[in-house]
């Protein structure tokens, strides 16, 4: 099918969010993957252990989601899953809990909250242009899951420029330690993405990230309504939307490069796109600029996580900036 994304100003009203879940269905011809499936898997992006505008998406957004799922097939298994904060930040189901996400499981039927990093996983070979490399998944997208959704916000990011619904699916590692895997991160996020059958992208648009992300920053509230049948369709044009050149996104240049990405041309937009556009702006720090090398180095980031030195370095570094020991404080 050709690629589309169906975009328009976002609806704060939850019936009239319900009908534009259903208008951008029809578009996308989710329909019929969701008559012919038993279980799907969605993906919101839950970065820090409390709800944060522009940070993390909202419990209220996937609700509605969930709702307009079930009103097609009543029958379907939702999954809704994160991993853990990664190096042992914070707890997931803290998280989870902390954000409502487990009323969910109470309001639905047949929906459950996923810690990926506490069920079984299974080691993966991907081939890249670096050449394969192994890696850690949650074995129930192979065994279940027919389809995945994935549910980011928009927003900058540091050290991959954006975070939208491509970079949303390292939380899909279970390993809480995957930063071991950041040198390879442009070369493997797409090809995960792929083999966890990542199909569809809705966008919890309400409100963005701007300046540093991706957890500090400045919220902004953009109300954006979008959904794609093509992740790599859906972050060329939330990218435009944002006022960057996906090209000069790493991660997404290796994923045209890997076939994920369709030519401009090719992208079907259903709605005005000028009138959603807003410009944002990357602001990186000194701190930024030093864990981007080490983001790009497996040699750094194991000088500076795994060796014997490592404990020293990272307690003088958090002696002038704060270290993800706040998220423990604040969990």
């Amino acid at each position: 099918m050709r690629p589309l994304v169906f975009l328009e100003k976002m609806n704060e009203d939850s019936k009239l969010l319900a009908f534009q879940f259903n208008r951008a269905f029809q578009s996308l011809s989710i329909v019929n993957d969701l008559n012919n499936s038993n279980a799907i898997f969605i993906k919101p992006n839950l970065t820090y252990p409390i709800y944060k505008k522009g940070v993390t998406t909202r419990k209220e957004f996937i609700e509605s989601l969930i709702s307009s799922l079930k009103e097609i097939n009543s029958e379907i298994r939702i999954y809704i899953g994160e991993g853990e904060g990664g190096y042992n930040s914070f707890s997931i189901n803290k998280a989870f809990m902390n954000m409502g996400y487990f009323e969910l499981e109470k309001r639905f039927s047949k929906v459950k909250i996923v810690n990926l990093s506490k069920i079984p996983s299974r080691e993966i070979e991907i081939a890249t242009m670096q050449g394969f490399y192994k890696i850690l998944l949650p074995e129930i997208f192979f065994n279940e899951i027919d389809f995945s959704i994935s549910c980011p916000v928009p927003k900058v990011h540091c050290i991959t420029k954006v975070s939208l619904s491509y970079k949303n699916q390292w939380g899909c590692l279970p390993d809480v330690m995957r930063l071991k895997n950041h040198y390879m991160f442009d070369h493997i996020i797409s090809k995960i993405s792929d083999l966890l059958k990542f199909k569809y992208a809705f966008l919890d648009g309400k409100y963005g990230l701007n300046g540093n992300g991706p957890i500090v920053g400045n919220c902004v509230e953009v109300n954006w309504f979008v959904a794609s049948n093509s992740l790599g369709a859906f972050d060329v044009i939330v990218s435009e939307m944002m006022g960057f050149e996906w090209r000069k996104v790493g991660h997404l240049k290796m994923a045209a490069e890997y076939g994920f990405i369709p030519r401009r041309e090719e992208i079907k937009v259903i709605g005005e796109i000028e009138t959603l556009k807003r410009k944002y702006i990357l602001r990186r720090n000194i701190w930024n600029y030093l864990a981007l090398v080490a983001f790009h180095s497996k040699e750094i980031t194991h000088l500076f996580y795994f060796s014997p030195i490592s404990r020293p370095l990272r307690k003088f570094m958090y002696s002038v900036r704060k270290g993800p020991i706040e998220f423990r404080q604040q969990a």
